[in-house]
């Protein structure tokens, strides 16, 4: 986002900031993951904290340099208002909170008494742009299509891609048919013909971990430290039949969720699993088409969620996609066909599992997948994957599930973890290893109870 832009939006945190003295600031910025503070000009820096605190760019790598925040430096009232005017400053530019402010509000202006009179009015939307064969339809955070159409001279003339999530205004069309008038954001910012595409990015390794201890399952609080996952990584939760898949998938949704990732689920799954996920994350977009479900809806909301994730990354946001089941993906894929244009459908799948990644000075993509243990072609997503996880017998008494430490990794773990941690990591692996099932459940049961 262009400097003046985020004044725009967030100047009355601005205006807070800039009334702290020089030192609170630096130790607020501190605590939000903004590095070496002490360098660079007041403004300057309240700017970079602005941008990390609201999401726009993620938390600067960690550096020896400058003083470290002491307990105490940072009052908690003074970090909840710096959180607290972030999610006013997104109230008030309705397509920077998301999907989820779509509420549909009603506006006259100067010229439009007549049309009103008439019947037509005006209304708000946020919606994601799902592209036709000529021109576009919104749909819901759900995948949902509803009434509202785009005319392929306002996709031209913006710029517009299938998974763009805009926010404008629309106008009755008759016949019951609205059609977009005004567009006000695009992915949260304002609209722009050269936006770089999620393409033009340079891949990166992840740098960041996503935070597990938020789970109740003490064998995902574990991964955190043995197999972390980081943002922009292919995860790959491979299990038998009854293995915990779905519960790992809802379990990973919500630690997501939680830290304020956008989080998207594909939900292939029984209808009522569907509806579960649902429920437990509130906050996710569940792009739902569950047993039963035609193969060309499945395709076309997998290739939505796709769009519309890698938009966020490409914008300089966090998205994670969460794929529940893969085979369900696949066998989709594979009666899907393919196109009259000749593009082969069964790619979808591959296409959506390897577009994760960490962007260069952009956001990162994460996806996770749940796929049975044995069969050649999920061993193929297996090779792929730089987060493998597989489910495993031990368990702990209450858990859902039980995972293989002695199997499972992630690609460049020392990326994501301090040297402490890695080293503690590495002890605790050696001791699962030796282990037998009675054993690790004993070791997992400690880490629930101390909380690691």
């Amino acid at each position: 986002m262009r400097e003046s832009e985020l004044l725009r939006v967030y100047r009355p945190l601005y205006d807070y900031l800039n009334g702290m003295n020089i030192y609170g600031v630096r130790n607020l910025a501190r605590a939000f993951g903004v590095n070496a503070p002490t360098a660079g000009k007041k403004h300057d820096l309240i700017l970079r904290l602005i941008a990390v605190a609201s999401g726009l760019s993620e938390p600067e790598p960690r550096s020896n340099k400058g003083a470290r925040v002491k307990s105490g430096e940072v009052p908690p009232e003074s970090i909840e208002q710096v959180r607290r005017l972030i999610a006013e400053c997104k109230e008030t530019m309705p397509f920077l909170a998301g999907p989820d402010s779509a509420e549909k509000a009603e506006f006259h202006d100067s010229g439009a008494d007549g049309r009103a009179a008439a019947g037509y009015v005006d209304r708000r939307f946020v919606g994601i742009l799902e592209r036709l064969a000529a021109g576009g339809r919104l749909c819901s955070k759900d995948g949902v299509r509803t009434d509202v159409f785009v005319a392929q001279s306002c996709i031209d003339d913006y710029g517009l891609r299938e998974g763009d999530l805009i926010s404008g205004y629309a106008g009755e069309r008759g016949e019951g048919r609205a059609e977009v008038v005004q567009i006000i954001g695009v992915d949260g910012l304002a609209p722009s013909r050269s936006r770089p595409a999620f393409e033009d990015f340079s891949a990166m390794l992840p740098a960041e971990r996503i935070p597990l201890a938020a789970s109740s399952v003490a064998a995902v609080r574990a991964l955190d430290r043995l197999c972390p996952i980081g943002k922009g990584q292919r995860v790959l939760f491979r299990a038998p039949a009854g293995g915990g898949k779905t519960t790992f998938i809802r379990e990973a949704a919500r630690c997501a969720a939680q830290a304020d990732l956008r989080t998207v689920i594909l939900a292939f799954g029984r209808p009522e699993e569907c509806s579960e996920l649902s429920a437990a994350v509130p906050s996710a977009s569940v792009f739902a088409a569950p047993f039963g479900a035609l193969s060309a809806e499945r395709i076309r909301l997998a290739r939505l969620a796709l769009a519309y994730c890698k938009g966020i990354a490409a914008s300089g946001g966090d998205a994670v996609l969460l794929v529940d089941p893969l085979a369900e993906l696949l066998r989709a894929c594979a009666e899907g066909g393919s196109l009259p244009g000749g593009e082969v459908f069964v790619s979808l799948a591959e296409q959506l599992f390897a577009s994760a990644r960490r962007l260069q000075s952009a956001g990162t993509l994460t996806v996770i997948a749940a796929a049975p243990a044995e069969g050649e072609i999920y061993d193929r997503f297996a090779e792929a994957a730089n987060c493998l996880i597989c489910g495993g017998p031990a368990r702990i008494e209450g858990d859902p599930f039980g995972i293989d430490f002695a199997r499972s990794f992630t690609r460049r773990a020392d990326l994501l973890l301090t040297k402490e941690e890695r080293e503690a990591a590495d002890a605790l692996r050696a001791r699962l290893a030796a282990a037998g099932a009675e054993e690790s459940a004993a070791l997992l049961q400690q880490i629930q109870k101390e909380n690691l």
